[in-house]
């Protein structure tokens, strides 16, 4: 083959003056008139610098050569974009075949110890990636927020990485570059771009927020309308920050759910729907405290479904106990809202005297419930007489409940903790009598350091050192009698709701609908690498927490789709079980001397044909072939 390269066109369209600009792969030919330039295949729109156009000619001529050694020399990025034009071009030529030449066979003879495979990437995911983005109009709503061609495709690839591949923004573009069939799909060109276009991407999204979280709500709505018990479940979450972010205002200490207390923290609100589909999100300080966030998302939500105005329809709120205080109830009750909340103020202890009374005057849900050590995790409830009247003049009922799992995990836990603190104690006893430490004031200084340490536990105790002519001898600690007779409610809840006309049980499972935020906390925290955050810029760390937002949009309607057909498989092992189904180049010899490339998806295994005829999904890749003779 001749040397080749790449030519320039441009078009003027004579009604509206704008100007088209397409770009050729060419080759300089010698004819009876003379040296012509003869195109080898379109290219299409190059995104490209001019300055690289000769490394992507020698790539794409390494490529159809089948001179795959010299591959090594040429620039990964490169590399990818030539294997992706060449597709495309393939593809392109395909689509215009008639069907009877479709039909026809091509045989050739192939040295099979030429066999061999190259450039593998991942598949499976993709097309469910895919077939959702698609199904949620993801493109048309990016467009409706300004995003152009390429803005677009960098979206796509930031969220499927998150959805697929999970990790920071530098994970997501080694993934994208190396090991995932997603550049080959239909759409805008990103192969040959920077890696800063990848991070600039996600302050795009970040810019329009609200507007893409308004769009997807009602698209989202048609999919999965609303019905009239839906719920709304709202949370929060926070997650840890890498390095030390002094000039990033939201990265503030505090109780980090991670256990990471030696990070800085970020935090994320989610409202969503029973369904488990993301309603609106929030970033806020990682010192946030959680009762202060209900008001402002409350009327975030209501501007998202009505614009800011009245309505007599409106959802029930289901809060936890960090969420659900005084305050926040009764802007609930005086706006208008029901709600279903174990309230921030333990009432336990109001009605010790009927839990005590044993369960044998509750009623059991029914359901079969099991921990995930196995045992049986029976729940008791019981509802509380007549409604009561509060101050705004709203109804409530209260349902009384007992969970022996969380009595078994309550138990466990404080257990743990009273060893950790006799522990410690036992420790500074055993330095007493060895007379490691003899000074009164030190050994005063380090027990009032331990109760401190466990200053909630240490309520409990009567710890006072033990002193013989002017030295400590020993330490002294003793349950207080107030712990001794009365036992810890274990397990025990107390539920309040402003819906009166439900039974215990149907109130119970209302309340426990809170796990589908949960669940969603978990997944993007396990599953859609939201955590650790990497970034020192808080509008940076923003963006890097919506674009796991936008990946649980779609990972939350492919879990509701595949619930229609009663498949609970959660999105890590779908990812799994489609990891196998791959995209690959087969490379073979002609008997000629040709080489022919095929790049060509797998057959779908078993496991993967259940998921995608669940979802719908189908490959718009097909395969391509290539027959070239090396020139001697």
């Amino acid at each position: 083959m001749l040397e080749v390269y790449i030519r320039e066109s441009r078009k003027v369209n004579k009604k509206n003056d704008e100007v088209y600009i397409r770009h050729h792969l060419v080759e300089a030919v010698r004819t009876d008139k003379g040296p012509r330039q003869r195109v080898v295949m379109p290219l299409g729109q190059l995104m490209l610098p001019k300055a690289e156009w000769k490394k992507l000619a020698h790539a794409l001529e390494y490529q159809l050569s089948g001179q795959l050694t010299l591959l090594g020399a040429i620039d990964q990025d490169i590399e990818t974009l030539a294997l992706k034009l060449i597709s495309n071009n393939s593809l392109s030529k395909s689509t215009k075949k008639k069907s009877s030449e479709s039909s026809e066979r091509e045989l050739v003879t192939i040295d099979v110890r030429s066999l061999a495979t190259s450039k593998s990437r991942t598949l499976g995911a993709e097309l469910v990636c895919q077939h959702i983005w698609d199904l949620l109009g993801f493109d048309q709503i990016l467009t409706k927020c300004g995003l152009d061609d390429m803005e677009r495709a960098l979206a796509k690839a930031v969220i499927f990485g998150r959805l697929i591949s999970p990790g920071s923004e530098k994970h997501t573009i080694e993934w994208f570059s190396r090991r995932t069939a997603l550049p080959e799909f239909p759409g805008a060109d990103i192969s040959a771009l920077g890696k800063d276009m990848f991070y600039h991407i996600g302050d795009i999204l970040y810019d329009q927020k609200d507007m893409l979280e308004e769009l997807l709500f009602h698209q989202e709505r048609k999919l999965f309308p609303f019905t009239e018990t839906t719920l709304f479940l709202y949370d929060l979450t926070n997650t840890y920050m890498e390095g030390s972010s002094l000039a990033n205002n939201l990265a503030k200490r505090g109780h980090c759910k991670s256990k990471r207390t030696d990070c800085p923290l970020i935090t994320l609100s989610l409202l969503v729907s029973d369904d488990g589909m993301p309603l609106v999100s929030h970033v806020y300080k990682g010192n946030q405290s959680e009762p202060e966030t209900m008001d402002d998302m409350i009327k975030r939500v209501e501007t998202l479904m009505w614009g800011g105005q009245l309505t007599l329809i409106k959802p029930t709120i289901v809060m936890d106990r960090g969420i659900a205080t005084a305050d926040n109830v009764a802007y609930l009750q005086e706006n208008g809202y029901s709600y279903i909340v174990v309230r921030r103020e333990d009432e336990s202890e109001e009605y010790r005297a009927l839990f005590e009374a044993g369960k044998d005057t509750f009623t059991r849900i029914d359901k079969k419930r099991r921990s995930a050590y196995g045992d049986e995790n029976n729940v008791y409830v019981k509802r509380l007489g007549a409604p009561e009247r509060t101050e705004s003049g709203a109804d409530i009922c209260k349902v009384l409940c007992i969970s022996e799992g969380k009595a078994r995990k309550e138990r466990a836990i404080d257990e743990r903790h009273a060893q950790r603190f006799i522990g410690d104690i036992g420790n500074l006893t055993q330095s007493i009598k060895k007379g490691t430490i003899k000074k009164l004031d030190i050994i005063q200084k380090r027990l009032d350091g331990k109760l401190s340490k466990h200053k909630t536990l240490a309520k409990q105790y009567s710890v006072e050192l033990v002193i013989q002519d002017g030295k400590a001898t020993d330490i002294s600690i003793t349950k207080n009698p107030s712990q001794e007779s009365q036992e810890k409610l274990y397990g025990c809840y107390v539920i309040e709701s402003a819906i009166t006309h439900l039974d215990e049980v149907a109130l119970w499972k209302l309340y426990m609908t809170q796990s589908e935020v949960e669940a969603a906390f978990r997944a993007m925290k396990g599953n859609l690498g939201m955590r650790p955050v990497y970034h020192q810029n808080a509008n940076r760390c923003s963006a890097h927490l919506f674009i796991t937002v936008l990946g649980y949009h779609i990972l939350a309607t492919m879990s509701n789709l595949m619930g229609k057909h009663h498949d609970t498989r959660d999105w890590s092992t779908i990812r799994d079980a489609l990891s196998t189904h791959t995209r690959s180049t087969i490379i073979m010899k002609e008997e000629s001397g040709k080489v022919l490339h095929v790049r060509v998806s797998g057959i779908p295994e078993e496991v993967h044909t259940d998921i995608y005829s669940k979802l719908g999904v189908k490959n718009p890749l097909k395969t391509v072939t290539y027959q070239v003779k090396i020139d001697p």
